[in-house]
């Protein structure tokens, strides 16, 4: 039986790449989908984060419901930071919202470790080298028999960017072989498949777009693998309703901005004395090829260098006389008593203290262009709503819309706004970061052709629900996109909500110690974390 529907992932991908593209006709499978169906601008979620956006796309649900604010997120209760995987995902996803709907899920973020789903789970997002993947397990052997399982992976840049260009068209042109074979194998309903190429593309390359450089084209070639490896499952399934969808958008990256260095400046936080870890520091400054052979060859080691690690992802601050500080993912914390381990804001304070900082942080400027760096603050009930509300932060902060991002480097400085420094082990800076406007593209017989208002990633799950027939839980913070689907499909398929399970998602187990320090030493050599 073939595919009813197909969503694929593209991950950061932009109709400002996306149009131009187009336009020259380098895109020509996403082309005659958008000429034959639907297009829209698809809003994000704050934060406009891979594994917190992903898992809003697939639930239907804000952060604060399905608890996954970031891959390496606040460790709750604590001044340090951990891994979160789907052990931590509060919400099912589509995938176990569905009675009679066969699945291949296919290397979506914070779906590690699988689990047994209807179908056919491929969870290499986030699986440490060497792990079982699959399930069934039987499956990942099948695939290692037709295919270089490290293609079919995500990857980070291990030596030159030339390499790192060449293993990402390499895994997409793989991908276009084995994602119709599993979909075909694996005899499922619906594919669900993210291929993260063109974010990681953009991260390092976007900064030779328009230059004479050997790597000045390097974005578009990806973006040209994406498109072969859609048109590929396109002609495989070509009865199928196709989604394309990315988590957010992406676009220059102007600058780091050091808002530990700006709490610290304006009395609302203090540094506290110097306790690196040289040890640690040389280890990190390794090449990752090294780093990677370390791990293998002493594990202890290496948990020790991350634990090191760990403790200064927040900043080094002393915490008895900080009121603020910042984490990874532009999220903004007090430091409230009784609910911090060393809190020394008053509660009936806090929300005064929290506008007087989100007011001075909105007046910070770029000295090179006297540009603001912040769009926008987002309180934390603004957004976030739920079970896990109460481990998300207290504000975010926007300026991913103008251009900057939060410093992951973390060190005291003079300095609050500077040009993006190169990444330990990568030697390499970004040039790009994310936007929080991502594209939806779809076409099929019951997709009604035209353009959308904006649609929220919220909109996908129950959309996905509404064209497999299936109920749409009640809860779900989205909504089926009425005006993609054409009448016809509406009136044989009414769309009909149900009270929402009080069911836990499914047990994803837990990373072990080593395959966390894995997992992170990967975030770092993509420069999410540093």
């Amino acid at each position: 039986m073939a595919p009813r529907l197909v969503v694929l992932g593209w991950d950061s991908a932009t109709f400002d790449v996306v149009d131009p593209m187009i336009e020259q006709g380098r895109l020509p499978h996403l082309a005659a989908l958008i000429d034959r169906g639907r297009r829209a601008v698809l809003r994000s979620t704050w934060p406009p984060m891979t594994d917190c956006a992903w898992t809003s796309a697939f639930t239907g649900l804000n952060p604060g419901a399905h608890g996954i604010f970031g891959s390496w997120y606040r460790a709750p209760g604590a001044y340090e930071c951990r891994y979160f995987s789907a052990r931590d995902r509060l919400a099912q996803p589509a995938w176990e919202l569905t009675e009679d709907v066969s699945w291949l899920v296919w290397n979506v973020p914070m779906a590690f470790p699988p689990v047994a789903i209807k179908g056919v789970m491929v969870a290499g997002y986030g699986a440490p080298p060497g792990s079982r993947f699959c399930t069934p397990a039987s499956f990942q052997d099948e695939l290692a028999q037709r295919w270089a399982l490290d293609d079919l992976l995500d990857r980070a840049p291990h030596s030159t960017l030339e390499a790192f260009l060449d293993d990402l068209v390499r895994g997409l042109d793989a991908q276009a072989e084995a994602l119709p074979w599993a979909a075909e194998r694996s005899g499922a309903d619906c594919v669900v498949a993210v291929w993260p190429q063109v974010d990681r593309a953009q991260h390092f390359f976007w900064r030779f777009r328009g230059m004479d450089h050997p790597l000045a084209g390097a974005v578009e070639r990806v973006y040209e693998a994406m498109d072969r490896a859609t048109g590929a499952v396109i002609a495989a399934f070509s009865d199928a309703d196709i989604m394309v969808v990315s988590d957010h958008g992406a676009g220059d990256l102007k600058g780091d901005v050091n808002v530990g260095a700006w709490l610290a400046a304006n009395g609302y936080a203090t540094y506290a004395a110097p306790t690196r870890s040289l040890a640690a520091d040389a280890a990190w400054a390794l090449p990752p090829a090294v780093r990677k052979l370390g791990r293998r060859l002493a594990p202890g080691l290496a948990r020790k260098a991350m634990g090191a690690f760990l403790l200064k992802q927040l900043g080094p601050f002393d915490w008895s006389a900080t009121r603020a500080f910042v984490g990874v993912h532009n999220d903004l914390w007090l430091n409230v008593s009784g609910r911090e381990p060393e809190g020394m804001v008053e509660p009936a304070a806090a929300d005064v203290l929290l506008d007087e900082i989100l007011a001075g942080l909105l007046e910070v400027t770029d000295p090179a262009t006297g540009e603001r760096v912040f769009k926008g603050a987002h309180r934390r009930a603004e957004v976030y709503s739920g079970a896990a509300a109460e481990i998300a932060p207290d504000a975010i902060l926007d300026c991913w819309s103008n251009g900057y991002r939060v410093a992951v480097k973390r060190d005291p400085s003079t300095e609050v706004v500077i040009p993006p420094a190169s990444l330990a082990g990568v030697n390499e800076p970004w040039s790009s970061d994310h936007r929080p406007e991502g594209i939806f593209v779809a076409a099929g017989p019951d997709i009604a052709p035209g353009s959308s208002e904006d649609l929220s990633l919220y909109d996908v799950a129950p959309t996905m629900l509404g064209l497999l027939g299936s109920s749409i839980p009640d809860n779900l913070d989205g909504k089926v996109a009425r005006d993609a689907l054409t009448s016809g499909f509406l009136e044989r398929n009414p769309i009909a909500t149900r009270a929402a399970t009080t069911e836990r998602p499914a047990d994803h187990g837990a990373y072990s110690d080593e395959e966390a320090s894995a997992v992170a030493a990967h975030l770092k050599d993509l420069g999410y974390i540093d």
